[in-house]
């Protein structure tokens, strides 16, 4: 039987012709052989409306979220920070001596004091203390956060009031007064400005006042350094005093409540030197006294308002709130 076969050719030929035909195909549609097709700008556009359309809404959910982890600190060193228990660290007081006990090493606290700006938000030391002036120099510090910078008045952090009247205090001023100061440390009729800066709100500062009685000298520090004195300042009220944190106006109408956060507020009966006011902002928000010895009062406001001075000097919160989101606006000194 006879096979039919193909000769080779014969294929040769027949692929050849093929080709020839799809060239010239080719070139009276102006494309070359086996060209992909371009696509036309209106594609392309469609395209990307189409892949925004697709993951438009996650890449802004992505977007919302990252910013609210933001406002919450979560990018903040602090936030995963290890932080201390209330009474951690406290003054032990005994024959033997002064000292520090516990966590000690400026731990980052679980809890700050937060205020909402209304004369009924305030803490009030139980006990009166005895602040002699004309014996005794004094500093006070705080570490605050404001959410609240307008014009009204001077918001309270500290303050020492007697008969009504506040004897001596720390204050964050307004804008416009006394020019464009920030910060005023009041000693019952004179007052030492600085720094000639507005305080920002959302933003956490470390404010240190200071009266010295042996040279009538009174000073104040903002985030550990120099930002204002006087010299020769009127003697500060001397008797007992009942101190309040973010309280408001006097009799004189001084002063307003204070709207935001408060920590670590620290009281000595000696006149801090810079050094040691240094030390004590490097210390960050958690950091213990530096002197020990001369600590009158210490209210961490960690969770509470007791007074871990050894002194017994607790205060009593009224319509106080203990947050634990306060890293935001806060940088590790």
């Amino acid at each position: 039987m006879r096979q039919n076969r193909i000769s080779p050719r014969t294929n040769a030929t027949t692929s050849q012709k093929s080709q020839r035909e799809r060239i010239s195909e080719s070139k009276l549609s102006g494309k070359k052989p086996n060209q992909k097709p371009i696509l036309s700008s209106s594609s392309k556009s469609q395209s990307a409306m189409e892949y925004l359309m697709t993951y438009g809404w996650a890449i802004l959910i992505i977007a919302i979220v990252m910013v609210a982890l933001f406002q919450l600190g979560v990018f903040n060193g602090t936030f995963f920070a290890p932080r201390a228990t209330a009474g951690a660290c406290e003054v032990y007081r005994s024959v033997e001596g002064i000292n520090l006990v516990g966590q000690c090493q400026g731990e980052l606290p679980q809890f700050v004091a937060q205020f909402s700006g209304t004369e009924n938000s305030y803490i009030e030391i139980a006990n009166p203390i005895t602040i002699n002036v004309n014996q005794y120099s004094y500093t006070v510090s705080a570490w605050i956060y404001t959410t609240k910078v307008d014009s009204s008045d001077a918001q309270t952090i500290f303050k020492g009031i007697s008969n009504n009247y506040a004897a001596f205090g720390l204050s964050l001023n307004s804008p416009g007064q006394n020019g464009v100061c920030g910060w005023v440390y009041g000693i019952c009729g004179s007052s030492v400005c600085g720094p000639e800066t507005l305080v920002n709100p959302n933003q956490w500062y470390f404010v240190t006042g200071v009266w010295s009685v042996s040279t009538t000298y009174a000073a104040i520090y903002v985030n550990g350094k120099f930002a204002g004195n006087c010299a020769g300042a009127t003697s500060p009220y001397s008797g007992t005093s009942q101190p309040e944190i973010a309280s408001g106006p006097d009799l004189n109408s001084y002063n307003t409540a204070f709207q935001g956060d408060i920590s670590n507020v620290q009281i000595y009966n000696t006149s801090l030197s810079a050094n040691e006011i240094s030390a004590l902002y490097t210390e960050g928000i958690g950091g213990a006294p530096v002197d020990p010895t001369h600590i009158v009062g210490w209210w961490p406001l960690n969770g509470n308002a007791q007074d871990y001075s050894g002194n017994n000097n607790g205060g009593v919160p009224t319509n106080v709130v203990y947050t634990s989101s306060w890293a935001y606006g806060y940088t590790a000194s």
